[in-house]
């Protein structure tokens, strides 16, 4: 890949997306931003989506944000434009076990681990030096912190947002759209959309889910 679109750039992720672009020797990374232009880049081209329609027809993106219900609008509004999904972005010092798979749109920052027989869906973000066990389960658009670790066995729902540091214990799931908060220690099963913090990790109201993304690199 010579081309590379980073569509959303007022994340601060950007950075780490542009700084694994460029270990990839990607030689073009251009920068899409959907907003009132803020150059969070160190290098590269910022252009609205829609100058990105006609410079860049058909290039390959991925979505720069934590939140995964910002990361599916990124992406929606990408293809609307005419980009093309990207293959996943794999920081070339992750290590990833030959028969675990890895979705299209999916991004692993530097230092990850992925264990053997694992499979990671579409558009998930897997941050720094995370480690996923063997015969997990990450299912599309979920978010995993940096230095997250997850045990053996671990399914994470669809779109399911876990916290930097967090660790999931073996043959544990997150239910699709739960929040595990940074530094938990999840033990037992996490419903559907609940919020849980702590170690070991307790259920809390939905209305902490703002004080818990805090740090998270939402955007």
């Amino acid at each position: 890949m010579q081309k590379l679109v980073l569509f959303g750039v007022r994340s601060p992720l950007v950075v780490d997306y542009e700084e694994t672009a460029e270990r990839l020797g990607i030689s073009e990374v251009i920068g899409v931003t959907t907003a009132p232009p803020i150059r969070m880049m160190r290098r590269g081209a910022v252009i609205s989506d829609q100058d990105a329609t006609a410079a860049h027809p058909g290039a390959p993106f991925v979505a720069c944000a934590f939140n995964p219900r910002r990361r599916a609008e990124l992406c929606d509004r990408a293809k609307q434009t005419g980009l093309s999904p990207s293959a996943a972005l794999i920081d070339p010092t992750a290590i990833v076990a030959r028969s675990s798979r890895i979705g299209e749109l999916s991004y692993l920052n530097a230092a990850v681990v992925i264990g053997g027989a694992t499979f990671i869906g579409s558009n998930v973000l897997i941050n720094r030096s995370t480690s996923v066990g063997h015969h997990c389960f990450v299912f599309d658009g979920a978010s995993l912190g940096p230095g997250v670790t997850l045990a053996s066995n671990v399914r994470v729902g669809f779109g399911a947002m876990i916290g930097a540091g967090a660790t999931i214990l073996p043959d544990t799931k997150i239910g699709d759209g739960a929040i595990v908060s940074a530094g938990s220690l999840v033990r037992k099963d996490v419903p559907e959309g609940a919020v849980v913090s702590g170690a070991p990790a307790t259920k809390q109201s939905r209305l902490d889910a703002n004080r818990v993304l805090l740090g998270m690199g939402q955007e």
